[in-house]
């Protein structure tokens, strides 16, 4: 015989079960980019460590499989991304720099005609006045009352373009004058980042690079290559950074630049906005958007496997490792992302050395040979293309082609085709195959395609009107004295990067393929924040194990 259960119970169980209490905010996130740290080179230099890189990789929970999924892949488009959760297409940043079609000049991605840099307002500032829709931190300061947002490093489109629209301050590294900042944002700099300012000079004076010798980074490739009068070393250290009597110009910065002295200072300058302006102490959730830019400067002067580059990513390690110490001692409920803005090739030379397809392809004789082309073909005697200084992207002459009573889309089918033959070039698409092609993140980002990956680089007013893929291990023009190595293609080494979280969730490397474009929804989940809207989608970062010193925070 069955047994009645009694009534009271009965009403209990059909009673709706009360919901979840929300998890607790951190006090502080921190969302790192190391400016051309590509997966593979951590990946080569990481195991081991035994600092941050090394800590985030064994503690944080680690995507190995993370792709930008855009096909540009340059420091403004990436930064623009990974607090957007958005394509460039849809941030407007498509690349550093494109051509104002209206004045028909170059424009850079933060130029603001308007701002003022704050430490000497006779100077251009910089600005997110180009930058299209919001990010995480506007997100975050609508919906948690209390909270502020900062972005800080040694480029100002890095902090300006992870920082959203309404940032409570961005900052960047502004040559011997310290950091700065622009009226776009405030009137004066605060006091803290004064005093730091006052006291960076001596500093700055960093007279030699040397190598740390240390068993976690043995000496890399020692190389000599020569073109025409330009000779480059690679593996050359020590490098003289600042001498005695030396001025402190322009080529002092740009040595300064292209060490590891550059994350040094961004450093210290982090930790002074972190005390200065009490971050992780407010009524909300603070955000610090944090990007090291010299790893980008030494990958591109000395390439990424010569003994600067490992000397480079050990000293980022410390780094690292000394900004986890404090974080995580002040507020120990703080959570760390590891990210980066692009990935990079090496050194063309030095990869033909180890049997890879690489070759450097002129841009003057192959644009030369295109203009040459399209004029025999429409009989003209002026050039139907503006000139470019790198054909990934291609802009008519308008005035050329109108005054020529010329059909533009016939005049673009023609350099298509031309483009599509030659042995270097991938594949090409005019500005109309990109606004018909549906640039939504499907399928998985390891097999986008060339037209798929350079659609979401697209932006019809601001954008080429060809868009052009080269083939793997090809790279347009030839090495200047400065920057031999490079980035900027839809290939898979300049895609994929790190993305790691560091916080309340149970470490491991995870293999599935995501994009970086999903860093920021995911995080607004894990806030308990509705995101904008977003071309990502939140990622699974699976249940939380409570930090033991966290204070609850609603």
């Amino acid at each position: 015989m069955a047994h009645r259960l009694p009534l009271t119970l009965l009403v209990l169980l059909a009673l709706p079960l009360p919901a979840a209490p929300p998890a607790p905010r951190p006090s502080l996130v921190v969302v790192v980019s190391v400016d051309q740290l590509s997966a593979q080179l951590l990946e080569a230099f990481g195991p081991g460590l035994p600092g941050g890189l090394g800590r985030l990789q064994r503690e944080g929970l680690w995507f190995s499989e993370a792709y930008h999924d855009h096909g540009l892949t340059e420091t403004g488009p990436g930064h623009s991304v990974i607090l957007s959760g958005r394509f460039p297409a849809h941030t407007g940043i498509v690349e550093n720099r494109w051509i104002d079609r209206t004045t028909g000049k170059a424009v850079y991605c933060v130029e603001d005609p308007n701002g003022k840099a704050l430490h000497n307002l006779s100077q251009p500032g910089s600005s997110n006045v180009r930058f299209l829709g919001d990010a995480l931190g506007d997100w975050l300061q609508a919906q948690v009352p209390g909270s502020r947002v900062f972005a800080i490093s040694g480029k100002d489109r890095a902090a300006i373009l992870m920082a959203g629209r309404r940032p409570t301050g961005v900052y960047w590294f502004s040559g011997a004058a310290g950091f700065t900042s622009s009226t776009a944002y405030q009137g004066q700099l605060p006091s803290w980042l004064v005093r730091f300012d006052a006291g960076l000079s001596e500093r700055l004076t960093a007279d030699t690079w040397l190598w740390l010798k240390d068993p976690a980074t043995p000496e890399g490739r020692t190389a000599q290559w020569t073109f025409g009068t330009t000779v480059l070393r690679n593996g050359a250290l020590p490098r003289l950074i600042h001498g005695s009597g030396m001025p402190m110009d322009k080529g002092f910065e740009n040595r300064f630049r292209r060490s590891p002295f550059l994350d040094a200072v961004t450093l210290e300058a982090a930790e002074a906005l972190l005390a200065g302006e009490a971050l992780g102490k407010g009524p909300g959730t603070d955000l610090l958007a944090l990007s090291f830019s010299a790893t980008d400067y030494i990958g591109h002067a000395y390439g990424m496997f010569g003994t600067e580059m490992r000397d480079q990513i050990h000293r980022l390690d410390r780094a690292l490792g000394r900004l986890l110490d404090q974080v995580r001692s002040k507020n120990p409920d703080a959570w760390v992302v590891l990210t980066a803005d692009h990935g990079a090739l090496d050194i063309t030379e030095a990869l033909v050395e180890q049997g890879f397809p690489a070759k450097r392809v002129e841009v003057g004789p192959f644009m030369a040979a295109l203009q040459t082309e399209l004029r025999t073909t429409f009989k003209t005697d002026n050039d139907l293309l503006l000139p470019a200084y790198d054909p990934t992207t291609l802009y008519l002459n308008e005035a050329v082609v109108k005054a020529a009573g010329l059909d533009r889309e016939a005049v673009l089918v023609k350099a298509q085709a031309w483009l599509r033959a030659q042995p270097d070039i991938a594949d090409a698409f005019t500005a109309r195959e990109m606004q018909a092609t549906d640039p939504a993140a499907t399928g998985s980002p390891r097999d986008s395609s060339n037209r798929m990956l350079l659609r979401r680089s697209f932006h019809a007013e601001r954008s080429g009107d060809l868009m052009v893929a080269a083939k793997p291990f090809v790279v347009f023009g030839t090495p200047p004295a400065e920057y031999p190595a490079g980035h900027g293609s839809p290939n898979a080494y300049d895609r994929r990067v790190p993305l790691i979280f560091l916080g309340p969730w149970q470490g491991g490397r995870r293999r599935e393929p995501v994009r970086i474009v999903d860093l920021a929804p995911t995080l607004a989940k894990e806030l308990g924040i509705q995101p904008g809207t977003v071309d990502g989608k939140a990622l699974d970062l699976g249940a939380r194990t409570p930090a033991k010193a966290a204070k609850p925070r609603r």
